[in-house]
């Protein structure tokens, strides 16, 4: 799927990784259909995540992240819900320190993006440098 098919913009809240676009300072989000994520699919009360092959940190690590090596709670908008970082810490610090380095490999790719071509570029430019950096990413 084409990023801009499953992906929405926000306005950003964190100036260092937020994205600098010709169109402001944005973060990416998954889209949402029926207020939840666009790949999430029900049926009754069981939902199961339909990205399986590559699924994203964010979607693994759901309802945290990992910012500058730490695990934080996503804001209310993301996760309504206040949780016990500790506790989801100790049950999923092995899975998690494995997603920290995607979790790096994305604030990187934010920060030298911001470097090279802050405000200059449309968000579809930024797609397909990260898109290209991916690749790159893969291959190596």
């Amino acid at each position: 799927m084409a990023p801009e098919s499953f992906l929405e913009i926000y306005g950003a809240k964190d100036f260092d990784l937020g994205i600098k676009v010709k169109e402001g300072l944005v973060d990416l989000v998954l889209k949402q259909k029926d207020g939840a994520c666009t790949f999430l699919v029900g049926s009754g009360d069981i939902f199961r995540c339909t990205v399986n092959e590559f699924k994203p940190g964010v979607c693994k690590s759901y309802p945290f992240q990992m910012k500058n090596g730490t695990l934080v709670q996503m804001d209310s908008k993301l996760c309504p819900v206040d949780w016990n970082t500790k506790e989801f810490e100790s049950m999923m610090a092995i899975h998690l320190k494995k997603d920290e380095a995607e979790w790096k490999f994305y604030d990187e790719l934010i920060l030298e993006w911001n470097k090279k071509h802050w405000i200059k570029k449309p968000l579809s430019t930024f797609l397909k440098f990260a898109m290209d950096k991916v690749e790159h990413s893969l291959k190596s």
